[in-house]
């Protein structure tokens, strides 16, 4: 029996049932095996219709049915009116504010989400949410089913705050939100805006568009990812007996400052050739290049259509509307040489029938991008996903006069002004050893990042591989900044400040603006052979020329001669070499203790 046809004789029944609803209790028919409510003198109240009921609490019951294997919820009150139709698939009651949040289907294959309901049975908010709203004087946090964004409404139905937010917080009465475009806004009670400040490093996301396959298809392959001029590359294949090899070469675009380009899916009106078809929806699609400026804003369509051709170790070959091919390096920091030439192993032929092979999704991940749910989970992801760690990239508040004097003193040592470029950077792990310790080193550095909102539910935390520049031309310098008083951390036994520091590996750009915090350690655990290894942290430091006279007498950001120079480093040349995979390398030396005069000994030049 289909399910309104139940829902509507069990509203029959109780719409009937006439009598006192003082302690009714539920209770299971033994013939019809199912569940009803009767009062003290065991007469049937609510005759038995329910596959499962709980007793009554505000004047309001729980009851559930089982048409088929899934149980459904609904509310009714004690005198049998249905408030709310056992159609949910769960329900949540406010005493407090007298609410019902149900979790239903707005419209057959709408999916499960959740709308909110007066004891009346009335609709004060339809199912649009992805989780229950949880009420308090009048008002809520709620998450959108279209873009998973959170906003604020209230008991009367009313937006007060859009949907366009990461987080929103409720703190003593006054309400944060960090936007979309991660812009902080503080609000008063009354919903008056009193403060405002953005956050830098926002790069607009990867657009899903409301587009299953788009959705899906974000950061599988090459689809999605920001893909800058040294990374992509238009390439000859040489067939060879063994393995296949390649000459890279500069795309002819438009690069400008910083620019990059994104492939996307989109439908495909013109069924160009190598279209893909979407099994769940029979739409065609092929794939865009977009170049994009440096904070995510299009600027032009570059190829209109094409498709992933192949695949190797090195890369992902996409052909561009069957006129060029181009290759996504795998590796975001590859040579920044205008031309090279590289072998190419492993191949694998991208079969583009539908989108499923074509853009080497899963076809459960696709089918779960139809769930309304599970799309504004993918939506969100994405814009936090875009922006890794932009709470994060922002330099340290400046110091008091006095903690200034005594930064300035200890940032004149040349651990401090040394420049580290790509290469120099690698992630580590430490194993101690007699008189010194083994590093198993990896090549591209992976940065961690974690959010700073204090909002519990908004979490944005991950890594992501450290970009070098358009032209490998970024450098790095070390830090050391003031941290809390712990053991863990270094202590000032030299300069006289008695306060206790950390260290900082700061990312600048080639006109030596900051850019962003890569990564901090609460010591320098080793130096020995020109390593520096962070444990903690997992991270080492290959210190060129150790042991020789630095070349700039001071290379901290905004001094003489600081500025590197744009000659393109290619792997090859990397201080420190380049590895195929993990490296283990024996260093000599003790473990520094986390003191100043044990770092500046260790760490003194004039004495190697």
């Amino acid at each position: 029996m289909k399910l309104r046809f139940i829902i509507a004789g069990i509203a029959a029944v109780l719409l009937a049932a006439t009598a006192n609803g003082q302690d009714l209790k539920p209770v299971k028919d033994k013939g019809t095996k199912l569940f009803g409510y009767q009062d003290k003198s065991k007469n049937w109240v609510i005759p038995p219709a329910y596959f499962s009921a709980k007793n009554f609490k505000d004047g309001l019951a729980e009851v559930t049915v089982k048409p088929e294997k899934t149980k459904l919820h609904g509310i009714i009150d004690e005198s049998g009116r249905v408030i709310v139709p056992p159609v949910c698939y769960s329900v949540v009651v406010n005493k407090r504010e007298k609410l019902i949040m149900a979790e239903r289907e707005y419209e057959p294959g709408s999916g499960w989400l959740w709308g909110v309901y007066d004891y009346e049975g009335n609709e004060i908010w339809a199912p649009q949410f992805t989780a229950a709203p949880t009420f308090y004087d009048g008002r809520a946090v709620a998450r959108s089913c279209e873009n998973g964004l959170k906003g604020l409404i209230d008991t009367e139905g009313q937006l007060l705050i859009p949907f366009e937010n990461l987080a929103l917080d409720h703190i003593a009465g006054n309400y944060v939100v960090l936007t979309k475009d991660f812009v902080r806004k503080s609000y008063d009670s009354r919903l008056f805006k009193t403060s405002e400040f953005a956050y830098p490093g926002y790069v607009i996301p990867y657009d899903p568009a409301g587009d299953p396959v788009r959705a899906a298809a974000w950061h599988v392959g090459p689809i999605g990812y920001r893909l800058h001029r040294n990374n992509l590359r238009a390439i000859q294949l040489v067939p060879g007996r063994w393995h296949a090899s390649a000459t890279c070469s500069m795309l002819q675009l438009d690069w400008g400052e910083g620019r990059f380009v994104r492939l996307e899916p989109i439908e495909d009106a013109n069924v160009h050739p190598g279209s893909m078809v979407d099994p769940y929806s029979g739409k065609l699609y092929t794939v865009r290049a977009v170049l994009c400026e440096a904070d995510g804003t299009p600027v032009a369509e570059v190829s209109k259509w094409g498709w992933l051709d192949s695949e190797y170790e090195e890369g992902v070959v996409y052909n561009a509307e069957g006129n060029e091919t181009w290759m996504v390096m795998r590796d975001i920091n590859c040579p920044a040489m205008p031309s090279f030439s590289t072998s190419l192993r492993r191949s694998r032929e991208i079969n583009h029938e539908d989108v499923v092979n074509g853009l080497g999704l899963h076809s459960y991940d696709l089918k779960n991008m139809y769930d309304p749910n599970r799309y504004s989970e993918r939506a969100a992801k994405i814009i936090t996903g875009e922006n890794t760690g932009i709470t994060y990239r922002f330099p340290p508040e400046a110091p008091s006069i006095r903690l200034s004097r005594t930064i300035n003193e200890i940032h004149r040592a040349p651990l401090f002004r040394h420049r580290f470029r790509m290469g120099d950077i690698v992630n580590c792990k430490v194993k101690p050893s007699d008189g010194g310790a083994e590093l198993e080193i990896t090549d591209n550095f992976l940065c961690h990042y974690e959010d700073r909102f204090s909002d519990p539910s908004f979490s944005m935390n991950g890594e992501e591989i450290l970009y070098w520049g358009p032209a490998n031309e970024y450098t790095a310098i070390l830090t050391a900044r003031q941290a809390p008083h712990g053991h863990e951390f270094t202590k000032d036994d030299v300069y006289g400040s008695n306060e206790s520091f950390e260290f900082a590996i700061e990312l600048y750009d080639r006109f030596d603006r900051y850019l962003q915090t890569v990564a901090v350690a609460p010591s320098i655990d080793y130096f020995s052979d020109g390593w520096i290894v962070m444990e903690k942290a997992g991270i080492a430091l290959r210190m060129t020329g150790w042991g020789s006279r630095p070349s700039a007498p001071d290379a901290r950001p905004g001094s003489q001669g600081s500025r590197p120079d744009s000659r393109p480093n290619d792997h090859g040349n990397r201080p420190g070499g380049r590895h195929d995979g993990p490296n283990k390398i024996k260093i000599a030396g003790e473990r520094i203790p986390a003191l100043f005069s044990a770092l500046n000994a260790a760490t003194d030049f004039k004495k190697k």
